[in-house]
């Protein structure tokens, strides 16, 4: 008898590039479990605060330093999964130490690498309505873009030494979304 295959696959990216969009179409696509990491972080940050695992994280220091700590927890889920079908997508994931221990996982990774602070603002304002980025200033967002900018970056250079699938929303975003679910198995 044959063994099942499992649709498997962890999302990581920046924020608003389009990790959610991505994962809810392989939800439709695949029928498997959804597990979005940023509630888990919220939930850290509200009953946990001593352990540092926090949204905020606005340097490349301060981000690594947070997907390490939350590593272990992230380890553990995976490890409980391993014989079902998921979905996993987020922001603070250590994609490199991920990638090392479960390389038979689907990873795709979105970013804007090739963006201006001043276009992706103009984008957030004028299509995500409902998210995080409503709270803050149009200065508080474009410092936070540039950081994004740079994680984007950083993201698709580990990406392109890892032979990872790496998603530029910069420009275009749905042909980007449906190029990553034809590769997707």
């Amino acid at each position: 008898m044959e063994a099942k295959k499992f649709h498997q696959f962890i999302i990581t990216g920046v924020p608003t590039a389009g990790k959610s969009t991505f994962s809810h179409e392989l939800v439709k696509k695949y029928f498997v479990q959804h597990i979005c990491i940023d509630p888990i972080i919220e939930g850290f940050e509200d009953v946990f605060p001593q352990l540092g695992i926090t949204h905020k994280a606005p340097t490349l220091e301060e981000h690594t330093d947070v997907c390490q700590k939350f590593k272990p927890f992230v380890f553990r889920m995976i490890d409980g999964l391993d014989v079902d079908d998921f979905v996993i997508e987020g922001f603070r994931l250590p994609l490199e130490d991920l990638h090392e221990k479960y390389p038979h996982v689907q990873y795709f990774v979105f970013g804007y690498p090739n963006a201006t602070p001043q276009e992706r603002l103009a984008r957030v304002r004028k299509f995500d309505v409902s998210n995080w980025t409503n709270d803050m200033t149009d200065e508080e967002l474009l410092k936070e873009f540039k950081f994004l900018i740079e994680e984007s970056k950083r993201l698709q250079n580990i990406c392109e030494k890892r032979n990872i699938p790496f998603f530029d929303t910069s420009k275009e975003y749905w042909p980007q979304i449906e190029n990553a679910l034809k590769i997707t198995k």
